[in-house]
């Protein structure tokens, strides 16, 4: 049975309205078997052909937290207009979007539960209008290590 996630915007556990981010979600349930969170490892790039290019994974790096874009498909660069792999989210160009990206993440290391938002707003005079899920990974088991991000389609 597929579980929820906890909606950003009123702190509900409940499912996302994309399909992709649904099915994202389920996979990801079924990785982590009977642990708490899948490891990278776990997460097989072939399963998630069907959104690999809107799929990004972030790592966390602690004392001070701070979150380093590993991977960014290539969905994200049209969404962006730049190619985000590589950056630290301290030094994003977009001081808004930073903020509100990073208040995510520690959110989803915080709560360690699955989260998504619907984002409709103009922001850093950028339009936002999409789904976005955040997927916690933890390479030992315990400490959220790494994120997984998918954004649903337009």
């Amino acid at each position: 049975m597929l579980r929820g996630a906890i909606n950003q915007a009123d702190g509900s556990e409940q499912l996302p309205e994309s399909g992709d981010l649904k099915r994202l979600l389920k996979y990801w349930q079924e990785r982590c078997g009977a642990r708490e969170f899948p490891r990278r490892a776990d997460v097989d790039p072939i399963d998630l052909k069907f959104m690999l290019d809107r799929i990004a994974l972030t790592e966390v790096h602690e004392d001070p937290r701070r979150y380093r874009l590993r991977l960014v498909g290539s969905y994200w660069y049209r969404l962006l207009g730049f190619e985000a792999t590589g950056i630290w989210m301290h030094d994003w160009p977009h001081a808004n979007q930073r903020k509100l990206t990073e208040d995510f993440y520690a959110q989803l290391v915080e709560g360690r539960q699955p989260r998504f938002a619907t984002r409709d707003v103009i922001m850093d005079d950028q339009l936002l209008h999409y789904e976005i899920m955040l997927l916690p990974l933890s390479e030992d088991g315990s400490r959220i290590s790494m994120i997984m991000t998918g954004i649903g389609p337009d």
